[in-house]
């Protein structure tokens, strides 16, 4: 039962986690928790929650199951245009072809998958590869996404890189071992009150929290939304009497300098605290594999009812008065369909013409305003692995306030010293924006630079520099941005209004999930809307209602859900 919990707890408050983990040995956050973490106390406060919802026991059997097939001879079966090809476009167009509707996928670009961006060297694909968008899944807690890689494709994945001591914490010109930065919080002489000293910025963190946490056992979550969603990280932080030195030590460890203002209550619900046994996963190969196992997914649904056109932007979506939709592409065509689903991120569906407009007033409204923020990646590749045969690491991250942030290694053993591909610099929100103003070489150059600064054992790892790669989010004209993170009152005033659909259009994403910034947020979303046409479809869903609490407390898939 222990594990069950923490795995539906983190579930349900905890991990979404966008792409920043923090080490799970920091703390434990169930310590906290104490006599209301029972599952029958959690259930009564979160029957009716959004998550709940998301995770019902008829869409977790949809997932595995499929959707109820449409009848022809009963005029169920829809004309369904899907616009965006990543994960969830696609997931939602698989479900929806093998229940009978026909679907097509306008793709803008030359490939599927979105944010899902695998890097291979054209000259050595295999050594210097890389994760530009999600890399790494926790399948224990991401039961949609468990269902795809391990079940239903049976992809070969093998454990992200944990926590490794050796990695670094470089802030304030000082440099150290992470396990000394744990050991001794106080070494990087922020000038904290007597009662912070001695606590990692983890611990402070833990601490702040206990107040929302009470408000979630006292209430559930839509408590917490109604008391905290007005407050940002910073001003919950001053609420709870922190000093501005630990605040700052909180925002520069996290790598969440630049995420100050968003909301208190996106920051809870976005913390990763993995309990020990909590693994986070990468698909051999390449992330990507799972990508191409859903176009062959599509592909092979019979009757040619899945199909993807790939380098055709849409640019506009007509309401008819036949209550039938027509989207237009770039080049004047135009495809009538009974039912259309928007795929794509906020930012890029805002620029599209929706007619009539009146009608998507308040969808354009929350399309502007929902805060989508930056995210920068920076693969350096080596033909030596120096962090490993000179700075004695092996996986894990370093950590610092240089404009670099943080840094990923490979996981490397002594029989694979021949190099590979280092994220040398991942940053996020502002943080990003620095590297964005400059040119790829500069980039490249600077980031050697700040590695050197770091690794000081391995001045030489020049000798073994064999190219780098940059990824902007923000920059592709495709995406224009990584992932949702909310302001305060986001939360209250804007997330119905962003899973809302008009008429018969449908949105879906992450951005429309519980789950942001994880390709679990976007597959739920995916099932949300593929239930709601067959609903609207007139075909019956065996309906068990909501799991209870208590069954998602103990819901392992495979032994073992961003």
């Amino acid at each position: 039962m222990a594990s069950g919990c923490q795995s539906f707890f983190f579930l349900l408050l905890f991990f979404q986690c966008t792409w920043f983990i923090i080490p799970s040995e920091f703390f434990s956050p169930l310590t906290a928790f104490g006599q209301y973490a029972e599952p029958s106390f959690i259930a009564a406060k979160q029957k009716n929650s959004k998550i709940a919802q998301e995770y019902s026991e008829q869409r977790l059997q949809i997932s595995i199951n499929g959707l109820p097939k449409c009848s022809y001879q009963q005029n169920q079966c829809r004309r369904i245009g899907i616009i965006g090809g990543g994960a969830a476009g696609l997931y939602c167009g698989i479900l929806l072809a093998e229940a009978g509707h026909t679907v097509t996928i306008f793709e803008a670009t030359d490939r599927a998958g979105g944010r899902i961006l695998t890097y291979r060297d054209p000259k050595n694909p295999t050594k210097y590869m890389g994760e530009f968008g999600a890399m790494r899944f926790p399948l224990s807690r991401h039961p949609y996404l468990n269902q795809l890689i391990r079940e239903r494709y049976k992809l070969n994945i093998t454990e992200f890189s944990s926590p490794d001591d050796n990695a670094y914490t470089y802030i304030n010109g000082i440099l150290t071992r992470n396990k000394q930065a744990r050991e001794n919080p106080d070494i990087f002489q922020f000038n904290t009150s007597a009662s912070e000293r001695g606590k990692t910025p983890n611990r402070l963190f833990s601490d702040a929290l206990q107040t929302i946490h009470q408000t979630f056992f006292n209430g559930g979550w839509s408590a917490v939304v109604k008391q905290w969603d007005s407050y940002s990280m910073d001003s919950y932080l001053h609420h709870m009497n922190l000093s501005r030195a630990a605040i700052d030590y909180i925002a520069i460890s996290r790598g969440s300098e630049g995420f100050l203002f968003t909301s208190i209550v996106e920051s809870v619900r976005s913390i990763n605290l993995p309990a020990s046994d909590d693994k986070l996963y990468q698909i051999r190969d390449g992330n990507d594999q799972l990508v191409r196992s859903m176009v062959d997914d599509c592909r092979a649904i019979q009757s040619n009812r899945c199909s993807i056109l790939y380098s055709t932007p849409i640019n506009q979506v007509q309401l008819l008065a036949s209550n039938e939709i027509q989207l237009r592409t770039n080049n004047g065509t135009n495809q009538i369909f009974d039912t259309v689903v928007v795929a794509t991120s906020p930012t890029v569906a805002q620029l599209f013409e929706f007619e009539p407009r009146r009608d998507f007033i308040q969808k354009y409204l929350a399309l502007r305003q929902v805060h989508y923020i930056c995210s920068s990646k920076i693969l350096l590749f080596f033909n030596v692995s120096w962090w490993y045969v000179q700075e004695h690491i092996s996986g894990g991250s370093s950590t610092s306030d240089l404009p670099i942030r943080s840094i990923y290694y490979p996981k490397t053993t002594s029989n694979q010293t021949d190099g590979g591909t280092l994220l040398a610099s991942y940053t996020l929100g502002p943080n990003s924006i620095i590297w964005q103003s400059l040119s790829d070489s500069d980039a490249i150059e600077l980031v050697l630079q700040q590695l050197i600064q770091i690794h000081r054992n391995s001045s030489n790892m020049r000798n073994y520099f064999q190219g780098g790669k940059v990824k902007h989010w923000c920059q592709d004209p495709h995406v224009r941005g990584a992932f949702a993170y909310l302001i305060p009152f986001q939360e209250t005033e804007l997330v119905d209004k962003l899973e809302a659909s008009v008429s018969n259009v449908h949105f879906i994403g992450e951005y429309t999930s519980f789950v942001h910034g994880w390709v679990e947020g976007a597959l739920s979303s995916a099932i949300r809307v593929a239930e709601a046409i067959t609903i609207e479809s007139e075909i019956t869903v065996p309906t068990n209602g909501l799991q209870k609490i208590e069954q998602l407390y103990d819901l392992e898939i495979n032994g073992s859900i961003y």
